[in-house]
């Protein structure tokens, strides 16, 4: 298989927990090489599962073998593990990066179609779109925008309004919408923000469970 956009995967250990972030660097097809970070692999040679995250193709979820070559010294970053790696399988694209959702807690300045600025709460968001809480009032089919970095430069990023929910509790407004006219640079750092932060946490969960 031939990964045209990855720059990052999620490598799980033998007992199929997550176990450590790598940065991905594809040499050819089906080949590979990982710079971890963390030394973490108990051994130099493993068959395990990687998510690969590719730009174009989604979460790509395969079996590697994995040969931890060398500390990583003179190429890329000091103090990096290299390992490379071949897919021997792949299982799947587990799910395409649109559908892949993750919680967050981001306040944002959004404005609306109407040209009203009001605060906001993003509660989740994917690739396709993004579900936000406001006390601004707005109907299905309404356009609003704001500004956010996802990776390293500022997007200007348009979203319509699907469905409304009334939040009594809190006097606001829980909105589902979808992200409209997106360029292709806006929609790759989506994918990896949203991938970032659900490889996060995952690693979180891992380590406060302990295993």
């Amino acid at each position: 298989m031939k990964l045209k956009d990855c720059d990052n995967c999620l490598v799980y250990g033998s007992d199929k927990k997550p176990l450590a972030r790598a940065r991905a660097v594809m040499v050819e097809e089906n080949v590979f090489r990982l710079y971890f970070g963390n030394y973490k692999l108990r051994n130099a040679k493993l068959k395990t599962i990687v998510d690969f995250y590719d730009g174009q193709q989604g979460l790509v979820r395969c079996q590697c073998d994995l040969v931890v070559k060398q500390k990583n010294a003179g190429q890329g970053l000091d103090g990096e593990w290299m390992a490379e790696g071949t897919i021997s399988k792949v299982f799947d694209v587990v799910q395409r990066q649109k559908d892949l959702r993750v919680k967050v807690h981001i306040g944002l300045e959004i404005v609306s179609d109407d040209g009203t600025f009001t605060s906001g709460i993003v509660q989740n968001i994917s690739a396709g779109g993004l579900y936000i809480t406001t006390s601004y009032r707005m109907v299905p089919g309404q356009y609003f925008s704001f500004i956010y970095t996802f990776e390293n430069e500022q997007r200007r990023v348009t979203a319509r309004v699907l469905r409304v929910t009334r939040i009594a509790s809190q006097s606001s407004y829980g909105y589902g919408c979808k992200f409209v006219e997106l360029s292709p640079d806006d929609e790759a750092d989506i994918r990896k923000f949203v991938y970032r932060k659900q490889i996060e946490k995952q690693l979180k969960r891992k380590d406060k469970i302990g295993y």
